[in-house]
């Protein structure tokens, strides 16, 4: 934390810097250690007028205070940029957990496209059942994904007639296809 002071019609005495530097401490549970301030203490006529310029890697904030009393302006402006400082901080949370939450939707999406296997019991055998969600292909993309399939048929919905069609090899070798009504 660096923190620069600049008076204007006003000296700046040990005691203000001291209690300026006290204050602007909190803001490095805020923001983190590398925060510059720039605080200008001025007078004009009764009015003790107090501006602070904060930059961090962030943000740049400003914040000003003015009353009768020179310590109570620095409170003032402090507050103001407390403030800002913290609504600015709970917009960037606010992004970063809508960005995880989309990144999450788009990944339970692309699960969901999968296949869901699952084991059903049933009176005495295992079966094995899953859920298919394909787009709608023509019989020779079926043919080809069948040529590149683990199983030994492909299930499709078939684009030309939207019926639920199987494709599969024959033990002889020879592709056939039943056709769903």
């Amino acid at each position: 934390m660096k923190v620069e002071i600049t008076g204007r019609h006003i000296e700046v005495t040990p005691a203000i810097r001291t209690y300026i530097q006290k204050k602007l401490g909190k803001f490095t549970r805020i923001l983190g250690d590398d925060i510059n301030f720039h605080v200008v203490v001025g007078v004009e006529k009764e009015r003790q007028n107090v501006e602070i310029l904060l930059k961090s890697r962030l943000l740049e904030l400003a914040g000003k205070g003015s009353s009768n009393d020179l310590y109570n302006s620095v409170i003032l402006a402090i507050e103001k940029l407390e403030r800002q400082a913290l609504k600015q901080k709970g917009k960037m949370i606010e992004g970063k957990r809508q960005k995880a939450a989309r990144e999450k939707s788009v990944a339970i999406q692309a699960d969901a496209d999968a296949p869901v296997p699952r084991t059903v019991k049933r009176k005495s055998a295992k079966v094995r059942e899953e859920a298919l969600r394909k787009k709608p292909m023509t019989i020779e993309e079926a043919v080809l994904e069948l040529e590149q399939a683990e199983y030994p048929f492909v299930v499709f919905r078939n684009s030309e007639s939207d019926e639920m069609n199987v494709v599969y090899r024959h033990k002889k070798g020879a592709i056939r296809v039943i056709r769903g009504e």
